[in-house]
């Protein structure tokens, strides 16, 4: 049995920057990007807009003060982005085609490796009252609540929202044995 493999590409910032900074460097690969944005509050989910900003299902820009750690993704690559001090963090991009758009990105060699498709089931059922923003859907749940998405296509009461993913194993180790080296988030989608 054949399995596919493909080149795996890494950048880091070369410097700790503010999150809204490693947005602006990586703004033409993460067109359309959803983002989730976590901080002691809440997990929030929002979009990022044309004019850079990260809006939710209301178009508000979100406040990201107290944003500890985001990940912003689409089909193409994410960007991760964790706090270490006062606002300024590290930041990296990891995709499956070479980014040449990137400024204050260093690359590394890209990785050959093995893709596996995976997903996450999102908490909630479809919520009966939904966002009057389109692209936008709502879901809930009596234990955590609403959770709105930015999902433009519709569904069912009995469908459900997954989290695509895409898990990377290559062999690590001495001994041959095949390892999860890296995962990169890919979309929100209807089942």
């Amino acid at each position: 049995m054949t399995t596919q493999q493909i080149n795996l590409f890494r950048y880091r910032a070369d410097k700790q920057v503010p999150l809204t900074a490693a947005i602006a460097a990586c703004q033409e690969a993460l067109e359309g990007a959803i983002a989730l944005l976590y901080s002691p509050q809440r997990c929030t989910l929002a979009r990022l807009a044309d004019d850079g900003m990260l809006r939710d299902a209301g178009d508000r820009a979100i406040d990201l003060t107290d944003v500890f750690e985001a990940r912003l993704f689409n089909a193409i690559c994410e960007l991760r982005w964790l706090n270490r001090l006062a606002g300024v963090g590290d930041a990296a991009l990891i995709s499956e085609a070479a980014q040449n758009s990137l400024t204050g990105f260093v690359a590394t060699d890209p990785q050959v490796c093995e893709p596996l498709l995976q997903q996450y089931l999102l908490w909630g059922e479809r919520a009966r009252s939904q966002p009057g923003v389109d692209s936008w859907q709502r879901l809930a749940d009596a234990r955590i609540g609403k959770l709105d998405i930015p999902l433009a296509q519709s569904f069912g009461q009995e469908q459900r929202v997954y989290l695509k993913t895409c898990e990377y194993m290559d062999v690590v180790g001495d001994y041959g044995n095949m390892a999860v080296i890296e995962e990169r988030l890919v979309k929100l989608e209807v089942a």
